[in-house]
């Protein structure tokens, strides 16, 4: 096809407005970079929080920009080193693909201590800006520019688009804090925080990995249902029931001992000072959701005295993508993964898929080629 020279996209122009449909340029494509075209974008809380200027300042959010992190498009244009993704299989015109965020691959973190996600020079996607170049670097546009450093991945084609652009964030995450966790015994008692996207993904890797039980604390009714098709042991309503009521229901679960492990992936600060009272002595805690810039009251005995573990994992790289794809394929007959999505939504009415979100829906589907 013919190289585009612009691409309709919603750009916030301001923190705590509503988005505008701009057309934004394409940039000539550097040697290792990719152009592609975007096939379904998910959203998730973040987006929320970018747009409505929680996230600003040096090193985050800077507007104008344009939102979405989660992609899924396909290949318009290769730059004349692109030839495959990160498994080494071919990259073609039309082939649908993934990628991770650009890490810098010459910093501490990318280079000594192999923790990309931590990496000092990354380049995200949402958070913008988008009035310089290369511009084109959210979700929420017909056409995305994925940078030379970004290493990729194909997309089955048997997944749905919007399905697979909803792994791009809440399930490689999950996958991440899993892998950092480490393995889970059949023995294991896993309380699951939240069951918003992250926390069934979550929910989803304890059931297959085959922890004994798993319980799952949150609401609304209709997430803790969908918790409860995918297994879930008990599925408890915060709404309905006190911090000293859920400690007991993981007390008599557990014959009074504690969880093994919490998975927190509420993202409010009181989620991880309860972990710590759900937590058995010698048990672990991985923190995946925290997003609240509280803090969070625990006594540094718990550490030492119980020898209670803590992991926190951010983001992912392009092996937990891979692995968030297979994992997709392997147990789909096994979990109703549609249950994630929300409503599907056009580009222009990029403002209305935040609404819902922040009314506590799902992740809404952009479709940026829709009418």
């Amino acid at each position: 096809m013919t190289y585009p020279r612009t691409s309709p996209a919603a750009v916030l122009p301001a923190f705590g407005g509503p988005t505008e449909i701009r057309e934004l340029p394409v940039p000539p494509l550097e040697d290792d970079a990719l152009l592609v075209e975007v096939e379904a974008a998910t959203l998730c809380g973040t987006d929320v929080h970018i747009a409505d200027g929680d996230l600003a300042g040096p090193g985050f959010a800077q507007v104008p920009l344009v939102p979405g992190h989660e992609i899924v498009g396909r290949v318009v244009a290769r730059g004349r080193d692109r030839r495959t993704d990160s498994l080494g299989r071919p990259l073609r015109e039309g082939d649908r693909i993934a990628w991770a965020y650009a890490w810098c691959d010459r910093c501490y973190w990318c280079t000594v201590a192999k923790q990309p996600t931590l990496c000092a020079n990354r380049m995200m996607y949402g958070w913008g800006p988008s009035d310089t170049a290369p511009y084109l670097t959210g979700g929420f546009s017909r056409y995305c520019y994925v940078r030379p450093r970004c290493r990729t991945v194909l997309v089955p084609e048997s997944l749905p688009a919007p399905l697979a652009a909803s792994a791009t964030c809440a399930l490689r995450t999950a996958i991440h804090a899993f892998e950092a966790l480490g393995p889970l015994h059949s023995s294991d008692t896993v309380v699951i925080q939240g069951v918003g996207p992250v926390g069934l993904y979550a929910q989803a890797c304890a059931v297959a990995a085959g922890a004994g039980q798993v319980l799952a604390f949150g609401a609304p009714a209709g997430r803790l249902d969908v918790a409860s098709r995918w297994g879930a042991t008990r599925a408890v309503d915060l709404s309905a029931t006190s911090a000293e009521e859920r400690l007991e229901t993981v007390r008599a679960h557990t014959d009074g001992r504690g969880a093994d492990v919490v998975v927190e992936c509420a993202g409010v600060a009181d989620a991880f000072t309860e972990a710590v009272d759900l937590v058995r002595r010698g048990g672990r805690i991985v923190v995946v959701g925290a997003a609240d810039p509280r803090p969070s009251l625990v006594p540094a005995t718990t550490f030492n005295l119980r020898q209670v573990s803590v992991v926190g994992t951010v983001s992912a790289d392009i092996s937990h993508y891979h692995r968030a794809f297979a994992f997709l394929e392997r147990h789909r007959d096994r979990f109703d993964f549609p249950a994630v999505l929300g409503d599907p939504f056009p580009l222009d009415r990029v403002d209305a898929a935040l609404d819902s979100v922040r009314t506590g829906g799902m992740k809404p589907v952009v479709l940026p080629s829709a009418a």
